[in-house]
């Protein structure tokens, strides 16, 4: 089959994912999700977070069982005024190496009814 071999080749930037933001976050106390491996032990608890990537991909991570719960205190508990809620998740996944960064940014500022 004949093709075109061009002089001059066009080159595309390499597509590279290098950010996330979270899209989704849900606190789930009451649901149990059996935890593997076995022996599965039932414990409630969802924390599931869903991220999105510069290219427009997504991503998403979930804390179940006890993990789920503690950190659904935490965050119930937690004072935001210096370190954003999206930051402490954002820190959060890079620390247990899921996604391993540095958190960059600063959070948006409330607009409309939440202004305080």
């Amino acid at each position: 089959m004949e093709e075109l071999v061009l002089t001059e080749p066009e080159v595309k930037p390499e597509e590279v994912v290098n950010k996330y933001k979270i899209v989704l976050l849900t606190m789930d106390n009451e649901t149990v999700f059996p935890s593997a491996p076995p022996p599965a032990v039932n414990e409630p608890g969802i924390l599931l977070i869903k991220l999105k990537d510069n290219l427009g991909g997504y991503f998403q991570h979930q804390y179940t069982g006890k993990a789920a719960t503690d950190y659904i205190k935490f965050i119930n508990t937690g004072n935001f005024t210096t370190t954003s809620l999206n930051k402490r998740l954002l820190n959060k996944l890079s620390a247990d190496g899921i996604l391993p960064g540095t958190v960059q940014g600063t959070p948006d500022s409330p607009t409309g009814v939440f202004n305080e």
